[in-house]
């Protein structure tokens, strides 16, 4: 197999249930895409378009017609993966979001936040001498020395649960020899009434790191094989995303059952 890049968004996944990390991310086997993950790609192929006619335009450029049309396309980019829906949720009303989500970005944000100097900017760092993982990498929005990050909910985001990727994230730009000083999380809740918030993000280096060798050690073991991949890779049922609406893996998960 090709080495692994590990995305900063893949560690948590891993730390949550690394059964489901490995069939992903290892066995290559496509877990089920969600709706509103696709709701949220498309918000911020919407935010994407915004920044960088902004940054060309070297004043904050707003054109809401421009950004729908690009979270539309976006949507149906997803669609064409095959989506599973919430209950609650259907195609109409997560297209339905798109709009007041796009709206919400620009009354709620945009007039607070800073016209980054770069949009999606990948950082990567390398694992020289790793059997089977060549780099992480990941990419960012940035103004000089702030990190800002959007993400999509159905509530207010908790910014905890994002601790172990914005530190990644810092961690990769550091690497890189640059300075992060001001960690943002850029919350566009999609509710009946869409709104968005600029939070701090929390950071911690040394979980995010521990974090990192943790994945890292295991898959050197793995690598050695001669330990058994299920002792490794445990299942974890008592994880959030652990339905059949969300793991493609949910119907036939000996640990779901109880067999490890």
């Amino acid at each position: 197999m090709d080495k692994l890049v590990i995305r900063p968004s893949s560690i948590d996944t891993f730390l949550q249930c690394p059964q489901q990390w490995k069939r992903v991310f290892i066995d290559g086997v496509p877990s089920i895409p969600s709706g509103r993950a696709a709701l949220g790609t498309a918000i911020h192929k919407a935010v994407e378009v915004m920044w960088n006619e902004s940054i060309a335009a070297k004043e904050k450029s707003v054109n809401q017609s421009a950004m729908t049309d690009a979270a539309v396309e976006a949507f149906k980019e997803e669609e064409q993966h095959g989506l599973s829906y919430d209950t609650g949720d259907t195609r109409k009303s997560l297209m339905a979001l798109i709009v007041p989500g796009t709206d919400a970005f620009i009354e709620d944000i945009v007039p607070y936040a800073d016209i980054p100097e770069a949009v999606e900017k990948r950082y990567t760092v390398e694992i020289p001498n790793h059997p089977l993982v060549e780099a992480i990498s990941g990419t960012v929005d940035y103004d000089g020395t702030t990190m800002a990050d959007t993400k999509t909910s159905k509530r207010k985001p908790t910014v905890s649960n994002y601790t172990i990727q914005q530190s990644t994230y810092k961690l990769l730009r550091e690497k890189n020899g640059e300075t992060v000083i001001d960690n943002q999380i850029h919350g566009i809740v999609l509710k009946k009434d869409p709104e968005g918030m600029i939070l701090p993000a929390h950071i911690d280096m040394d979980l995010a790191k521990s974090a990192i060798n943790s994945l890292l050690h295991t898959l050197e073991v793995y690598a050695e094989d001669k330990v058994d991949p299920d002792l490794l890779f445990r299942g974890n049922p008592k994880y959030y995303l652990c339905s059949p609406k969300y793991c493609a893996f949910y119907d036939t998960c000996k640990f779901r059952k109880g067999y490890v």
